[in-house]
């Protein structure tokens, strides 16, 4: 992969997850015979995290100069949102990415198993995070339509649902990963593609297709 852009780590970090995903544990018990499709998913969802967080990467990325293909975006946009058909029940995460002009730059549908809707949002806005960082992301302007979510990471909610209360903790740990954050509600209507996205991943999810689907533009 040569330079190790932030596309090579975004790449190689989806591979990882489907392999997680997809890999038969039958294939691995010569060696390991009490492998389960449980203990294979979450290796590889630790080496996926690890090369996530991994600061080599990261300065690699921010090494690459003009136009590259690692060239670190400084400033994006994330609209992002989550879905739950049934409340709880089966749910997916949508996430957009806009550059400094408005132009779409990535796009992510993520099926999310069962949870409750606020749930879902959580786990929408840490993906889209997560897809932030990896692109060299160092400012980032959040739009959501959860008035819940942003009164809860602006302070003016306490979180006392401890399911959200993790979710609350994985995302502000996420956010320390930018230099400058700012989040926003808006209404429904200014967040449409990103509610696409997340209702297209229970579809998609409840027909046995890809966990994760993305497309990176830029």
């Amino acid at each position: 992969m040569g330079s190790r852009s932030a596309l090579d780590r975004q790449r190689l970090i989806r591979i990882l997850e489907l392999l997680g995903e997809r890999l038969s544990p039958a294939m691995l018990r010569g060696e390991f015979p009490n492998l389960t499709r449980k203990d294979v998913r979450s290796l590889f969802q630790a080496i996926a995290e690890h090369i996530r967080c991994c600061e080599e990467w990261a300065d690699s990325a921010a090494d690459s100069r003009e136009g590259g293909p690692g060239t670190r975006m400084m400033s994006v946009s994330l609209y992002c949102d989550g879905a739950s058909r049934g409340n709880p029940g089966p749910s997916g995460a949508g996430v957009v990415l806009l550059d400094e002009k408005g132009k779409q730059i990535f796009e992510l549908s993520r099926y999310l198993d069962n949870g409750t809707n606020n749930e879902a949002e959580y786990r929408a806005l840490v993906r889209g995070l997560e897809a932030a960082a990896d692109l060299g992301v160092k400012r980032i302007e959040i739009f959501l339509d959860s008035e819940l979510v942003v009164r809860q990471l602006s302070g003016k909610y306490k979180v006392r649902n401890p399911r959200l209360r993790s979710l609350f903790d994985q995302t502000v740990s996420r956010l320390q990963q930018f230099d400058d954050y700012a989040i926003f509600h808006v209404g429904r209507e200014l967040n449409q593609q990103a509610d696409r996205l997340a209702k297209e991943a229970i579809d998609r999810g409840l027909r046995g297709g890809d966990r994760e689907t993305y497309h990176l533009t830029r």
